[in-house]
C-alpha cells in the first residue's frame, strides 16, 4: 500500500511532465494494486484526486491511453466510484477514444464506460450527452461479420456496455431501437451463434429491448425466431433455454 501512495503521488507529477515510461509504472502498479484489493484501492484513489489526472491522460497518441481506461474500468466497479468518474470529466474523453483504431483501447474503453453506466442515472446521462451510444451501433455494425476471437470479445464488451447503458430505462431504450441496433443484433446472434458469451449477451439485449411496442415491429421484420429457434435446438443448459424463451414471450404477444 506505501507503493501505491507513492504511485499517486508520481502519477500527479508524471502526468504534468508526461514521461512515458514512468506513468507505465505507476500505473501499472496502480493495477496490481486494483487486482489485490479494488475496493480499498478505488478509495484511494477517489481521495488522491487523480481521476481529473486521467482525464488528461485519455489522449489516442498515448502509449498509456489503454492502461488509464483499463483502471477507470476498474474503479467503476464499484458503485461510490461511479458518479466520482463522471465529475472527474472522464465520460467525454472516453467516448472520443471510441473513434480509435486500436483494439485493446477500444475494448478498456468499453469496459470503464460499461461500468460506469451500470446502475448509474449520472453515468447513462453523461455518455447519452457525449453521444457514445451511436458509435458504440456504428461499431456493433461494422464489425459484426468479423469472427477472429479479439473481435468476437470486442463485440460482447460493447453488447454489455450498450445494455448497461439501456437497462430498465425506456427512453434510452428507444434511443437504440431508433439506432437500428436489433437488426444488427439479430444479425451477430446468425454469425456468432457459436459464440456463448456473446450469444448470450445478444439475448440479454433482446430481453432488454423486447418490453418496448416499438421494438416489436422492428422483431417482426428480422428472422430473430429462426435463429432463436436455432439456438434453443443447441442448448443444454436449463437457464440459458429459459433465457430464450424470456425473449420469445414478449414477441409472441405481438
Amino acid at each position: 500500500m506505501d507503493n501505491l501512495s507513492d504511485a499517486l503521488k508520481k502519477l500527479k507529477i508524471t502526468a504534468i511532465e508526461s514521461t512515458a515510461d514512468s506513468l507505465e509504472g505507476c500505473l501499472d502498479c496502480l493495477l496490481q494494486a486494483l487486482a489485490q484489493n479494488n475496493t480499498e484501492t478505488s478509495e484511494k484513489i477517489q481521495k488522491s484526486g487523480i481521476l481529473q489526472v486521467f482525464a488528461s491522460l485519455l489522449t489516442p497518441q498515448s502509449s498509456c491511453t489503454a492502461k488509464v481506461a483499463n483502471i477507470i474500468a476498474e474503479v467503476a466497479k464499484n458503485e461510490f466510484m461511479r458518479n466520482s468518474c463522471v465529475d472527474a470529466g472522464l465520460i467525454p474523453p472516453l467516448v472520443q477514444l471510441l473513434n480509435c483504431k486500436d483494439q485493446e483501447v477500444l475494448l478498456q474503453t468499453g469496459r470503464a464506460l460499461g461500468n460506469i453506466c451500470y446502475d448509474s442515472h449520472e453515468g447513462r446521462s453523461a455518455v447519452d450527452h457525449a453521444g457514445g451510444a451511436q458509435i458504440v451501433v456504428d461499431h456493433l455494425r461494422s464489425l459484426c461479420s468479423k469472427t477472429d476471437p479479439a473481435n468476437e470479445k470486442l463485440l460482447t464488451v460493447f453488447c454489455g456496455m450498450l445494455m448497461n447503458y439501456s437497462n430498465e430505462n425506456d427512453t434510452l431504450q428507444s434511443q437504440l431501437i431508433n439506432m437500428g441496433v436489433i437488426p444488427t443484433l439479430v444479425k451477430l446472434l446468425g454469425i456468432h451463434c457459436q459464440n456463448a458469451a456473446l450469444t448470450e449477451m445478444c439475448l440479454v439485449a433482446f430481453g432488454n429491448l423486447a418490453e418496448l411496442e416499438s421494438s416489436k415491429e422492428q422483431f417482426a421484420y428480422t428472422n430473430i425466431a429462426e435463429e432463436i429457434v436455432k439456438l434453443f435446438k443447441k442448448q443444454i443448459e436449463h437457464d440459458k433455454k429459459e433465457m430464450i424463451f424470456e425473449v420469445l414471450a414478449p414477441l409472441a404477444e405481438n
